[in-house]
Protein backbone atom coordinates (compact mmCIF):
# COMPACT_ATOMS: atom_id res chain seq x y z
CA UNK A 1 0.00 0.00 0.00
CA UNK A 2 1.12 3.02 -1.02
CA UNK A 3 2.18 5.70 1.82
CA UNK A 4 -0.02 8.23 0.56
CA UNK A 5 -2.84 5.85 0.85
CA UNK A 6 -2.53 4.44 3.86
CA UNK A 7 -3.90 7.70 5.68
CA UNK A 8 -7.41 7.26 3.25
CA UNK A 9 -7.21 4.04 4.82
CA UNK A 10 -7.36 4.25 8.22
CA UNK A 11 -10.06 6.77 7.68
CA UNK A 12 -12.25 4.44 5.90
CA UNK A 13 -11.44 1.66 8.68
CA UNK A 14 -12.93 4.07 11.54
CA UNK A 15 -16.09 5.05 9.51
CA UNK A 16 -16.71 1.24 9.03
CA UNK A 17 -16.07 0.80 12.67
CA UNK A 18 -18.35 3.49 13.11
CA UNK A 19 -20.86 2.11 11.17
CA UNK A 20 -20.37 -1.59 11.93
CA UNK A 21 -19.82 -1.76 15.42
CA UNK A 22 -21.35 1.37 17.17
CA UNK A 23 -24.85 2.25 15.19
CA UNK A 24 -26.73 -0.34 16.84
CA UNK A 25 -26.13 1.22 20.01
CA UNK A 26 -26.58 4.74 19.01
CA UNK A 27 -30.12 6.29 18.96
CA UNK A 28 -30.66 8.27 15.31
CA UNK A 29 -32.56 11.24 17.31
CA UNK A 30 -29.59 10.98 19.50
CA UNK A 31 -27.51 11.53 16.73
CA UNK A 32 -29.25 14.02 15.46
CA UNK A 33 -29.66 16.75 18.57
CA UNK A 34 -28.07 19.54 18.40
CA UNK A 35 -25.83 18.93 21.82
CA UNK A 36 -24.20 15.96 20.55
CA UNK A 37 -22.64 18.44 16.82
CA UNK A 38 -22.14 21.43 19.07
CA UNK A 39 -19.74 18.70 21.51
CA UNK A 40 -18.15 17.39 18.45
CA UNK A 41 -17.35 20.43 17.05
CA UNK A 42 -16.28 21.93 20.05
CA UNK A 43 -13.63 18.96 20.68
CA UNK A 44 -12.79 18.87 17.46
CA UNK A 45 -11.56 22.37 17.36
CA UNK A 46 -9.19 21.89 20.26
CA UNK A 47 -7.71 19.03 18.05
CA UNK A 48 -7.29 20.99 15.48
CA UNK A 49 -5.60 23.91 17.46
CA UNK A 50 -3.76 21.71 19.31
CA UNK A 51 -2.21 20.39 15.79
CA UNK A 52 -1.55 23.91 14.23
CA UNK A 53 0.49 24.40 17.61
CA UNK A 54 2.45 21.37 17.10
CA UNK A 55 3.02 22.31 13.36
CA UNK A 56 4.26 25.48 14.26
CA UNK A 57 6.61 24.62 17.08
CA UNK A 58 7.82 22.06 14.35
CA UNK A 59 6.82 18.74 16.90
CA UNK A 60 5.87 16.95 14.06
CA UNK A 61 5.00 17.11 9.96
CA UNK A 62 2.87 15.88 7.25
CA UNK A 63 5.14 14.15 4.76
CA UNK A 64 4.69 15.78 1.17
CA UNK A 65 3.65 12.32 -0.09
CA UNK A 66 1.92 11.10 2.85
CA UNK A 67 -1.18 12.81 2.59
CA UNK A 68 -3.62 14.36 0.05
CA UNK A 69 -2.07 17.70 -1.49
CA UNK A 70 -5.65 19.45 -0.22
CA UNK A 71 -4.66 21.66 3.28
CA UNK A 72 -6.65 24.18 5.38
CA UNK A 73 -4.10 25.87 7.39
CA UNK A 74 -1.47 23.91 7.26
CA UNK A 75 -3.41 20.70 8.09
CA UNK A 76 -4.34 17.64 5.44
CA UNK A 77 -7.97 17.81 4.44
CA UNK A 78 -8.10 13.93 5.70
CA UNK A 79 -6.56 15.27 9.48
CA UNK A 80 -9.57 17.44 9.82
CA UNK A 81 -12.20 14.47 8.92
CA UNK A 82 -10.34 12.02 10.83
CA UNK A 83 -10.73 14.26 14.53
CA UNK A 84 -14.50 14.94 13.67
CA UNK A 85 -15.04 11.23 13.24
CA UNK A 86 -12.50 10.25 15.85
CA UNK A 87 -14.75 12.68 18.69
CA UNK A 88 -18.17 11.24 17.35
CA UNK A 89 -17.17 7.88 17.52
CA UNK A 90 -15.37 8.60 21.01
CA UNK A 91 -18.72 10.14 22.17
CA UNK A 92 -20.42 7.16 21.25
CA UNK A 93 -18.23 4.41 23.23
CA UNK A 94 -18.88 6.79 25.92
CA UNK A 95 -22.65 6.54 25.92
CA UNK A 96 -22.12 2.70 24.90
CA UNK A 97 -19.91 2.46 28.00
CA UNK A 98 -21.48 4.35 30.83
CA UNK A 99 -23.13 3.07 33.69
CA UNK A 100 -25.98 5.25 32.84
CA UNK A 101 -28.99 3.08 31.03
CA UNK A 102 -31.01 6.03 29.31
Amino acid sequence: MLSSHAYLFLELAIIVYFIGFGWEYWRAARLRSRTTWIAVFALSCVWFVLDQVALHFGLWTFPDGGSLPVRIFALPIEEYILFFIHTLICLMLLKRYSRDDE
